[in-house]
């Protein structure tokens, strides 16, 4: 989509994170929030990427170096308006996405739904889901599919407080609208520019801005506590170890880590318990006995790797035996022995 910008939001602290890290540097099996969503951001190939930095840019940046993106600092967080009013000097006339560097579990296929949504509306829109416990996010006032107003929580009454569809922070702002965050005021309780507004000053100058539903709250939702960065691991340990077997791998069991640069073969066979981390590349038929630890290694096909091993920046070659409880670490070539 060589006609879209993607601008990614990614300046807060996260308080109740209760951690001195940035909240978009807390990992999610063994990546970074904002990474996983710069990954969704470049698997829809737009013209661009910017990521809006703010809390913690020098540890965000240096992460983000290598990762083909631009990116913008807010030197203040006066509001999410004012986040995109940041990123705006990389902008040149393409129609813009913006997402949340703390929503690490969003589809790709999720994502084209909603651009084919956009462009087919040609307006404003911004991704809308139900909570059961919607304390917290801005409500969505609706008429049909287009939203009257989204009340952030601070300022909603006690009526809207009750409205279970909620606002994700996942917007469209075609490139014409984009000048209307310029009007976008802070008279609000938490004196904040707030992007939502755009909504309201959209209508007030004859225009609207449309709601597209997505049911499934736990994909578009940020991560905002340690134990939703918990629940964040788990549903993306799931995803990555079915993927695993859809490809030819067996996995003995549920309880089985494997993070998500890893590389592994078919018909290789992992027993339970095991940790396989980093830019680890396994073959193909290689056997992984159980509660065994493998970070950035390089394992040929038709290892045999008995149980509780652990390794570390290791090479094994094709058809090498590995005994139970061995350790081994940086460096070592592991040859069979003919």
């Amino acid at each position: 989509m060589k006609d879209l910008d993607i601008v990614i939001l990614a300046a807060g602290r996260g308080e109740r994170m209760v951690s001195r890290k940035p909240k978009v540097m807390h990992e999610v099996m063994g990546k970074p929030l904002v990474g996983h969503v710069v990954d969704a951001a470049h698997a829809l190939e737009p013209a661009r990427i910017v990521v809006v930095t703010g809390y913690g840019r020098h540890i965000v940046e240096a992460y983000l170096e290598d990762k083909n993106v631009a990116t913008a600092f807010q030197e203040e967080q006066k509001g999410t308006a004012h986040a995109l009013a940041s990123a705006r000097g990389h902008l040149d006339g393409n129609d813009i996405l913006v997402l949340l560097g703390d929503v690490p579990l969003i589809e790709n296929s999720t994502l084209v739904r909603f651009l084919e949504f956009c462009r087919a509306s040609a307006s404003i829109v911004f991704l809308t889901t139900d909570v059961d416990d919607p304390a917290g996010y801005g409500r969505m006032l609706m008429d049909g599919d287009i939203i009257a107003d989204i009340r952030e929580d601070a300022d909603a009454t006690a009526e809207e407080k009750m409205i279970r569809r909620i606002n994700t922070g996942i917007c469209y702002i075609p490139f014409r609208d984009l000048g209307l965050i310029d009007l976008i005021d802070a008279a609000n309780r938490k004196n904040e520019r707030y992007l939502t507004d755009i909504c309201k000053v959209a209508r007030a100058r004859g225009g609207h801005a449309k709601g597209f539903f997505h049911p499934h709250a736990e994909e578009v939702l940020g991560v905002n506590t340690l134990k939703g960065l918990l629940e964040a691991n788990t549903v993306m340990r799931q995803r990555i170890n079915e993927r695993h077997m859809a490809r030819g791998v067996t996995f003995l069991d549920a309880d089985i880590y494997v993070e998500d640069n890893v590389v592994i073969g078919r018909d290789t066979v992992i027993a339970p318990h095991c940790h396989i981390a980093g830019n680890t590349v396994i073959g193909e038929g290689v056997y992984i006995g159980p509660s065994s630890v493998i970070r950035n290694c390089r394992i040929g096909d038709n290892v045999t790797i008995a149980g509780l091993v652990f390794m570390e920046g290791v090479e094994a070659k094709e058809g090498v035996n590995i005994g139970a409880l061995s350790r081994f670490k940086q460096d070592m070539v592991l040859e069979r022995r003919m």
